[in-house]
C-alpha cells in the first residue's frame, strides 16, 4: 500500500513545475498540509520574505541565449570566449581574462576538474553537456568565479564570437513558505527536502520523488511508530545557493535537534551516501551505519564525497548538528526538461523507501 501511495503522490506533485510562488508550488504545499491534517499531525507553517536569484541570466552576444546560474553571480563579468573539451584543461596554464565554454560528458567532470579550473583563473565558466541537449541545474560550490550551464544546441550562436558579456538580473524579493510536522517524542531527527523545481521542469526526480518518499515514510510511522526519537519532516522552497528557507527555520527551531537528513534525486539510479560534501564532513559514524545497513538488505549504495555539491542539511552542519546527505549521483536529468514521470525509476524510489524507513526505525539501536 505504501508503494502505491508514494506512486500516486509523486505523480500528483509532478503535474506542474514548482518554482516559488507558482501554481505547482501552491498545489504541492496544499497536498502536504492536507496529509498532515488527515493524519492528525500538528502543522507548523513559516512564511518569510527572501531574496532569490532568478533562474536565468543572459549573454550579451549576437543573440540572447539563456544561461543557468550554478553558483552566486551578482556582478557583471566579461571576457574572451574559449571553447574547449574539459580534458584539454590539463595542458592549459592560465585563462585569465577568458570565459571558457567547457564541453563535458557528465556532471562528474566538474568534480574532477574543479581544482584545475580554480588554478587557471578564468573570469567565469560555462559548462555544456555533450551527452544531452539541455542546460543542467546542478548547483556547484567552491568555485572562485561565476559558473553557468548552456544547452549544446545554443553553442552554434556563440562559436564565432571572440568576446562576451554576462549581466546578472537584479535580485527579487519573494515570499517563501516552510512546512513541517512532527511524529513521536524525544530528540529530534530531521528529514528535510525541497518541494521546488525550475520553471521549465516538472522536477519529478529532483524533488517530487523526495516529497513523496517523505510522506510515505511519515504515513508508515503514523500507522506504526515505535522509537525513542521524534521525527520532524521539513519541506522547504529553495531557489538560490544559500539554503535560505532552512536557515530561517533553524534560526527558530534548533532546540533538542540531534540529527538532520537531507534527501534529493530519489527517483534515479546511483543511490549515494555522501560522507563529505562541499561544506565539509557529514557524520562519518552515521554515514557508515547507513551504508552498512543498506548493504545488509542488499541495496547497492555508493559511499562517496563531493567537492562541489551540498544540499539542505548544510545549515544544520554549520550549527554543529550531525548530518546525513542522501541522493542519487550523478543524475544529469535532474531538474531539466527531461525530469518527468516518464524518466523516473519507480523501483528505485520504492527501494529508497525500504532502506530509509528501515534505517529510521532502527535509529535508536545504532
Amino acid at each position: 500500500m505504501t508503494h502505491k501511495f508514494i506512486n500516486e503522490v509523486c505523480k500528483e506533485i509532478s503535474k506542474y513545475p514548482r518554482h516559488i510562488n507558482s501554481l505547482g508550488a501552491k498545489h504541492t504545499k496544499n497536498l502536504i498540509k492536507e496529509f498532515a491534517i488527515k493524519n492528525n499531525l500538528s502543522l507548523k507553517i513559516e512564511e518569510f520574505t527572501s531574496k532569490t536569484i532568478p533562474t536565468y541570466f543572459f549573454l550579451k552576444a549576437k543573440k540572447l541565449i539563456k544561461l543557468n546560474i550554478l553558483n552566486k553571480f551578482k556582478e557583471h563579468v566579461e571576457g574572451k570566449i574559449f571553447i574547449v573539451e574539459i580534458e584539454r584543461l590539463r595542458y592549459i596554464n592560465t585563462l585569465e581574462g577568458y570565459i571558457p565554454i567547457l564541453l563535458i560528458k557528465d556532471i562528474v567532470d566538474i568534480e574532477l576538474y574543479k581544482d584545475k579550473i580554480n588554478e587557471i583563473k578564468p573570469k567565469a565558466v560555462i559548462f555544456s553537456l555533450t551527452t544531452i541537449d539541455t542546460s543542467f541545474y546542478q548547483r556547484v560550490f567552491n568555485f572562485n568565479m561565476p559558473v553557468f550551464s548552456i544547452s549544446s544546441k545554443d553553442l552554434e550562436y556563440i562559436e564565432e564570437l571572440t568576446y562576451i558579456t554576462l549581466e546578472p538580473v537584479k535580485e527579487e524579493q519573494t515570499e517563501i513558505e516552510n512546512i513541517s510536522f512532527d511524529i513521536g517524542r524525544g530528540p529530534i531527527v530531521y528529514i528535510v527536502t525541497s518541494i521546488s523545481s525550475k520553471d521549465d521542469s516538472y522536477g519529478t526526480i529532483y524533488s517530487a520523488s523526495s516529497v513523496a518518499l517523505s510522506l510515505g515514510i511519515a504515513q508508515s510511522f503514523c500507522k506504526n511508530y515505535n522509537s525513542d526519537f521524534r521525527f520532524r519532516f521539513l519541506f522547504t522552497e529553495e531557489d538560490n545557493c544559500d539554503f535560505d528557507g532552512v536557515q530561517k527555520h533553524i534560526d527558530q527551531n534548533l532546540k533538542h535537534v540531534y540529527y538532520a537528513i537531507s534527501i534529493f534525486n530519489m527517483g534515479w539510479t546511483n543511490k549515494s551516501c555522501f560522507y563529505e560534501d562541499a561544506y565539509g564532513d557529514n557524520s562519518i559514524y552515521m554515514s557508515e551505519k547507513f551504508y552498512k545497513y543498506a548493504k545488509s538488505i542488499n541495496q547497492n549504495v555508493f559511499f562517496l564525497k563531493t567537492k562541489t555539491m551540498s544540499f539542505l542539511h548544510a545549515p544544520f552542519k554549520n550549527k554543529d548538528v550531525k548530518t546525513l546527505m542522501l541522493g542519487s549521483y550523478p543524475c544529469i536529468l535532474s531538474n531539466t526538461i527531461y525530469d518527468n514521470t516518464e524518466s523516473l525509476k519507480f523501483e528505485e524510489l520504492y527501494s529508497w523507501f525500504e532502506v530509509l524507513s528501515g534505517f529510521l526505525r532502527r535509529f535508536h539501536a545504532l
